[in-house]
């Protein structure tokens, strides 16, 4: 099962001090979906891997509660996040939307804000209450926007930069953008390399191209 534990952080950004939950176990037997999702068996970890200030809305993982603020990022999110929220409970989802949209503020590369797009869309599926899908369409299309440019820029190389490619034609699947998504997975399948991991990043992308599964095991 997954446990989670109460921990106080400091708000690098305002100084105030709140309690967030820390995972402190969890476990695989969910499976693993064709986006490379984790899943646990009982309640996901999500919440215990980001944070948000509760005064600020400064969010993160725990280790970046251990940096400093500069005053440009301050005032955005003072703009951005604060009233957010202040009028809201802001689910792991959205928190991890927080800390995309602080990544990008601070100038992180784009595979960076595109992983905190992606954590958060599928945050946005685990959570039984929302029932339509269309919030997360959005975040899908933001980690294809970000991922796309990660690749223009060389911030993936090798087998690496293969895994985000295949991911950004499994992205296009998911929103109902079959022909965009095997533009992706062909490049996949046609730059692989003789590598055991490329053969099967290729293997699948061949079959997410032409009889998609939603699950690895």
């Amino acid at each position: 099962m997954t446990t989670i534990f109460p921990r106080d952080f400091n708000c690098p950004n305002c100084g105030t001090t709140f309690e967030s939950y820390i995972t402190g176990s969890t476990n695989n037997l969910g499976g693993v979906t064709t986006e490379f999702q984790q899943l646990a068996r009982g309640s996901q970890p999500d919440r215990g891997f980001i944070h948000t200030c509760d005064n600020c809305g400064f969010t993160g993982s725990s280790d970046a509660f251990d940096g400093r603020v500069d005053k440009k990022v301050s005032q955005l999110i003072s703009e951005r996040i604060t009233p957010l929220v202040r009028d809201e409970r802001s689910s792991a989802s959205r928190r991890f939307e927080y800390a995309a949209w602080i990544a990008k503020w601070r100038g992180q590369n784009s595979e960076r804000i595109g992983s905190l797009y992606l954590r958060a869309a599928w945050a946005w599926g685990d959570e039984p209450e929302v029932e339509n899908t269309d919030g997360q369409d959005y975040l899908r299309r933001q980690v294809i926007e970000y991922f796309e440019r990660a690749i223009e820029e060389n911030c993936a190389v090798g087998e690496h930069a293969q895994t985000i490619k295949y991911l950004i034609g499994e992205q296009y699947r998911r929103v109902g953008e079959p022909e965009a998504a095997a533009r992706w997975y062909d490049r996949v399948i046609a730059e692989a390399g003789n590598a055991p991991e490329q053969r099967q990043l290729a293997d699948l992308a061949l079959q997410q191209k032409t009889d998609p599964k939603e699950r690895l095991h």
